[in-house]
């Protein structure tokens, strides 16, 4: 695994802080702004600087967290248990565990293998290498929450500079040159072509991520055919990653009472029944291993 791309999103995240504050500090010392202008100066780099904040703690949380590792305790009782696993494939698999043709073990229900960490990841997304991390069970809220305050770093960004090319470019009464360093304006329009393109690519990923996660499914779940076992509605669905309603879904914490912890996933369609006794069997002994009565759907 690279450092390389995880250590350019980090000094990409400094750059744009120390350009937009080093920007707005030299614009307050040479008087650019006065009255309502200034008031709103002010306000816009205090929430430019919030939702920055949260951008980097989500970003460092995703990234140095536990994606969702199977369990080593999971794996042992498996085999004590002798929980029944069916083989790989790509296709829904509810209420059963599957063999990992990599890691030649058991793994649950939507777990899959990461080539690139070499171990099975619950309710795997994606490996992304932004972060240098699998995006999992326990951190792709904080993913979601990195894309959604990434981008509206970006736009204020965004917003901030047009009117100031607006003016320094084209003319405008509000126009003034003369007290900004030279090398400033060089690195701020930088800064600003760089969150325009930003907002972008983080809107689009970050409009894809809700989705998936109104729908219960994952990147690797988008093309499964046939109807969504776990899908229960938006809400239900979220709160899968989010956990409960609060204001704990704005931070990257972890969740408060999830609904799933990553070996069992409530279903809203039952079982054939070719699958339903394997299914009450399995049910059985994860109950056993990780200590909770699931009971029925």
């Amino acid at each position: 695994m690279s450092v390389i791309p995880v250590l350019f999103i980090f000094g990409l995240f400094l750059f744009e802080w120390y350009v937009y504050n080093a920007f707005t500090l030299n614009n307050l010392a040479g008087g650019t702004w006065e009255g309502k202008a200034l008031a709103f100066a002010l306000t816009r780099t205090a929430g430019f600087n919030a939702v920055w904040l949260l951008a980097l703690w989500s970003f460092l949380s995703c990234s140095l967290s536990d994606p969702g590792f199977v369990p080593e305790d999971w794996l042992s009782m498996t085999v004590e248990w002798d929980l029944q696993a069916g083989p790989s494939c790509r296709g829904w698999n509810p209420g059963t565990s599957t063999m990992c043709d990599k890691c030649a073990e058991k793994r649950p229900e939507r777990a899959h293998h990461c080539a690139v960490c070499g171990r099975c990841v619950l309710r795997m997304d994606h490996h992304c290498p932004w972060i240098g991390n699998c995006v999992g069970i326990r951190n792709h809220k904080s993913f979601i929450l990195m894309l959604g305050y990434g981008m509206s770093a970006c736009l204020t960004f965004v917003f901030t500079a047009f009117p100031w090319f607006k003016a320094n470019f084209f003319g405008g009464v509000h126009a003034r040159r003369g007290h900004l360093p030279l090398q400033l304006p060089l690195m701020f329009s930088l800064g600003a072509m760089l969150a325009a393109s930003f907002s972008i690519a983080l809107g689009i990923l970050f409009i894809s991520h809700i989705f998936l996660m109104g729908v219960n499914r994952t990147s690797i779940e988008l093309g499964y055919p046939g109807d969504n076992p776990y899908s229960l509605g938006y809400l239900l669905n979220a709160k899968q990653l989010l956990g409960e309603l609060d204001l704990r879904w704005l931070l990257p914490l972890a969740p408060v009472q999830p609904p799933t912890d990553g070996l069992y996933y409530p279903q809203s369609v039952s079982c054939g029944s070719s699958s339903g006794q394997a299914l009450q069997e399995n049910r059985s002994i994860l109950s056993k291993v990780i200590g909770r009565n699931f009971g029925e759907d």
